[in-house]
């Protein structure tokens, strides 16, 4: 593959996170709101699978706070308006991500707390949906035009892929790949060397699929993984 490491950063991955959490989100809706409820079995699924998402959000923000915006700021010190309204956004999804994961604990428990299940995602919604929005829309042009791509991919691997074990790696990366367009799908799976990622998509597939038709059932369609093919440059 041809390097890009001293070109604009390129940021298509932050599009992919945060489709990834609307889908989830959007399916979570449908979820909660379909008669008859979920029963137990998947009302503990769901419970599970938005705690995960929820600590996947948390550590998503943390990695920007902490990583890629001081970096941004130290390459272009009038990307900080812009890098402040992220920030106090983060600061406002806090507590909404708190009442969510309390109201999910609550529901996953009897399934008493269904109404306050789908007020607290209403409520983190409300913040959350229009701060993905803006940082795509404004924030990551600044980033693409402030860091070259090796310093992105420098961050994602320090904040976003370093430490993980190969089976966080998989969930992770099979909830990202689920529904993906084909070229969005080709950048992500390629962010990882080819043992890896064989690895990954090939042998943690189906575990993904069982484990979303665990917690979604029926309420939405949950489209069989693609395999990445091989390189002739790998």
């Amino acid at each position: 593959m041809t390097s890009r490491s001293d070109q604009p950063a390129d940021t298509t991955m932050m599009g992919v996170v945060h489709d990834a959490l609307r889908r989830d989100l959007a399916r979570l809706h449908v979820a909660l709101s379909t008669s008859p409820p979920p029963d137990d079995a998947r009302r503990r699924a769901l419970a599970e699978h938005t705690d995960w998402m929820l600590d996947f959000l948390h550590h998503h923000h943390a990695g920007e706070d902490i990583g890629l915006w001081p970096l941004v700021r130290g390459r272009n010190p009038s990307a900080g308006p812009i890098l402040d309204r992220m920030e106090v956004d983060h600061t406002r999804v806090v507590p909404a991500i708190d009442q969510m994961r309390a109201a999910t604990r609550c529901y996953r428990d009897d399934g008493s707390g269904l109404t306050d299940a789908l007020s607290a995602l209403s409520a983190l919604e409300e913040p959350l949906l229009p701060h993905l929005r803006a940082e795509e829309d404004e924030a990551m042009p600044v980033v693409s035009a402030s860091i070259t791509d090796a310093e992105w991919r420098a961050w994602d691997q320090k904040f976003n892929v370093r430490g993980k074990s190969i089976s966080r790696l998989a969930a992770e990366g099979h909830w990202l790949m689920d529904g993906l367009d084909p070229d969005r799908y080709e950048t992500l799976v390629h962010l990882v060397p080819a043992p890896v990622r064989v690895l990954i998509v090939r042998g943690y597939a189906r575990r993904y699929r069982t484990a979303s038709a665990r917690r979604w059932g029926s309420a939405v369609d949950v489209a069989p993984l693609k395999r990445t093919p091989a390189r002739a440059e790998e």
